[in-house]
């Protein structure tokens, strides 16, 4: 069943104030991380709030006793707190979206598209986070399988895309793409990226794609680099199914990937549906920030000053 929820309506089910739990996704090969990451489990842990990790990374900063392995991390957490950047929360995502585990991102990276609070300042923010001054905005996702010879070999959630693209060799693919059963297209083309609004800042931005504000709910369907003058950009309703067929590419690598970090090697012939997702992810926003504000910013959309 897909989901009926609107993309960015705000979620008043989760209160901070209660939280008990807190599960921290950390980017640790990352410069300046662990050392954030342990004045964040010191902060939870004097306010009598768990800190957990996943067991490899909790054994790494040298605090075993706060690992938790595989799944019993985004369970038992009350909420999600993703360390790094961008990346880092899109993982975090595809943990914790399924769960309905509520997500905050600290942004120890670059760009910081995603993660709403900044390092400098990082505490000062969690406080305001945990005394309830933030909101929870639900985001779409994606949901893709594959079907070979009409058996599914694979499935994959993405909080930004699902990208079919090549590999290490250049030559043209042609994607026959249909939207519920009816043809769209059978033009020659690098990849093609299915995007949430969400992933509209992303890989689809950069491939020409618009940019779409995250409280439309809708799939954004972008070829790469066509060589047809006639491809764009097309904006389809939730509801509808995006499949894509692909054809024979001779001795050409296809792979499809979640969010540029799951990924499967497809073969001639397979068949790659992509719909809504039957969850939705839920951002934890600071107050006073908005969508709008961060394409000004990040984008850098008022110009020079």
């Amino acid at each position: 069943m897909l989901s009926t929820g609107r993309a960015a309506e705000q979620d008043d089910r989760f209160d901070p104030t209660a939280v008990r739990c807190v599960g921290l996704i950390a980017a640790l090969h990352k410069r300046r991380v662990a050392s954030a990451v342990r004045e964040v489990v010191a902060w939870f842990e004097a306010r009598e709030v768990r800190p957990l990790l996943f067991a490899d990374q909790a054994r790494a900063l040298s605090l075993p006793h706060l690992g938790a392995a595989g799944s019993d991390l985004p369970d038992a957490a009350d909420m999600l707190l993703a360390m790094g950047g961008d990346g880092t929360f899109l993982a975090a995502a595809r943990v914790g979206a399924p769960r309905g585990k509520p997500i905050l991102g600290i942004n120890l990276g670059g760009f910081g598209f995603l993660a709403a609070v900044p390092q400098a300042g990082m505490l000062d923010s969690l406080a305001e986070v945990m005394a309830g001054r933030m909101r929870v905005e639900e985001r779409m996702m994606a949901a893709a399988r594959v079907l070979r010879l009409d058996a599914e070999v694979g499935s994959f959630i993405a909080l930004n895309d699902i990208v079919i693209g090549k590999g290490a060799f250049s030559r043209l693919l042609h994607f026959q793409t249909s939207i519920s059963g009816e043809p769209l297209s059978h033009f020659p083309a690098d990849g093609m990226i299915i995007a949430t609004p969400t992933g509209s800042t992303a890989y689809s931005l950069a491939a020409g794609g618009p940019v779409v504000s995250p409280a439309v709910r809708a799939l954004i369907i972008t070829p790469i680099c066509p060589h047809a003058l006639s491809a764009r950009t097309l904006v389809v309703p939730p509801e509808c199914v995006i499949e894509i067929t692909l054809p024979d590419p001779g001795e050409e690598e296809v792979i499809l990937t979640a969010d540029g970090q799951e990924g499967l090697a497809l073969r001639p012939g397979d068949r790659v549906e992509v719909r809504e997702a039957s969850f939705s992810a839920r951002l934890i926003c600071l107050e006073g920030t908005s969508f709008y504000a961060k394409l000004r910013g990040k984008l850098g959309w008022m110009g020079p000053r």
